[in-house]
């Protein structure tokens, strides 16, 4: 692995860290800042609407440096975020934090996708840009416990602090070795935080953000509440929910790493593929007579299935916006991704508040993204044209160069 694509890749794993190690540390912060659970869960809430509000702006102002001067600068945001938590005499000032922190979050995820694709040869973008999305998957299985361990047995304050200091030695990595610049053409100039974004929105790239939307919230419907179902609906004792979600990270991996394969042989086909082996699983949970072998097989196969459509949908996005502005589609599909999340936890919320059981949850979630499905399949696709292409190609061959 390119060492440019290795930094980027720890880059994300701090950025996906942060983004979810505070539910494993939620009660010690509400103890300590004397706020109840419910006002700490704000902390979710405010960081996922400032991604998605944020996201675009800070992609447009950034968009006519060059790689070099703005990733470095904005994973300096992020420190100064993590680091603004750690100090944090109260609760407004922890709120703050986080928000420094979202600002720049899916801009960076974006950029380093859109770097990496533009680094691979040209029948390995996907598979590249999925190396990027791997670090949120590692911050799925090793990041959030480890945080959660070292928020347990030195304090909250410490997750922040060992936060920050990973992402600063993530960030002088990428100083030292630098991703390199996109060459300008005449259909793309100066993108991935290179130069100016002409306006993607259009009506495939709208459709695929939907898709992302409804698939990323039928997965969260019943992942935010995993652990109920499982000690619950599918009767596993409570040691045994961590094994399941180490599994489930660990199958989240490998549908890493076979998504974006898939996607750069097949990019149109992959994201019915993947999304209705989202939705298979889910229905596996919703029967009211899955035993608890079938229960661990299908929770396992949700991890995997829904993993594999990022880098499926990362390449369809950016095939949707055209090729001029990669970064800026990116970063209305990490913004999808966040309004999924945040609408799957809501519904899930929603039908156990009014008495519905956890299988129902699962249910619900399964006709979410059959209904993804229907969208992709009937969303009009587009092909990459072969300027796009031959910038990319000429971009692989020198990989290592600074422009």
């Amino acid at each position: 692995m390119p060492l440019p694509v290795f930094a980027m890749m720890v880059c994300t794993f701090c950025i996906g860290t942060a983004e979810s190690v505070i539910a494993g540390i939620l009660p010690a912060i509400a103890q300590d800042i004397h706020v109840s659970l419910a006002a700490v869960g704000m902390l979710i809430s405010v960081y996922a609407v400032a991604v998605v509000l944020a996201g675009p702006f800070v992609t447009a102002v950034t968009s006519r440096l060059r790689r070099a001067v703005p990733l470095p600068c904005m994973m300096g945001v992020f420190v100064l975020g993590n680091v603004l938590a750690a100090l944090a005499p109260g609760f407004a000032w922890l709120i703050t934090g986080r928000v420094v922190s979202a600002l720049v979050h899916s801009t960076l995820i974006a950029a380093f996708v859109a770097t990496a694709r533009d680094m691979a040869p040209a029948n390995r973008r996907a598979a590249w840009g999925a190396k990027i999305t791997l670090g949120i998957g590692l911050s799925s299985v090793a990041g959030v416990p480890v945080g959660t361990l070292i928020g347990n047995a030195f304090g909250w304050r410490a997750t922040f602090w060992a936060l920050a200091a990973l992402s600063l030695a993530a960030t002088l990595l990428l100083l030292r070795c630098p991703p390199p610049q996109a060459p300008p053409t005449p259909d793309r100039r100066h993108d991935a935080t290179g130069g100016r974004q002409r306006p993607v929105l259009s009506g495939p790239l709208v459709l695929t953000a939907l898709v992302i939307a409804l698939g990323t919230a039928g997965a969260f419907t019943l992942y935010t509440y995993a652990s109920p179902y499982l000690t619950r609906a599918a009767g596993f004792p409570s040691q045994a929910v961590t094994i399941l979600l180490l599994l489930y990270g660990a199958g989240g991996l490998v549908g890493n790493m076979l998504g974006g394969r898939a996607a750069d042989r097949f990019p149109h086909a992959t994201v019915p593929v993947t999304l209705g082996t989202v939705a298979a699983a889910l229905l596996l949970l919703a029967l009211p007579t899955t035993g608890r072998w079938t229960a661990a097989v299908a929770f396992c196969l949700l991890g995997t299935a829904y993993f594999a459509t990022i880098p499926a949908l990362n390449t369809r996005i950016v095939i949707a916006a055209g090729p001029s502005s990669p970064t800026m589609a990116l970063t209305i599909n990490n913004s999808a991704f966040c309004i999924g999340i945040a609408l799957g936890s809501w519904l899930g919320g929603l039908l156990l508040t009014h008495g519905h059981s956890l299988p129902s949850i699962a249910a619900a979630g399964a006709a979410l993204t059959a209904t993804a499905v229907l969208v992709a399949l009937t969303t009009p696709t587009r092909r990459e044209t072969p300027r796009a292409s031959a910038a990319t190609t000429t971009e692989a061959t020198e990989p290592f160069r600074v422009r």
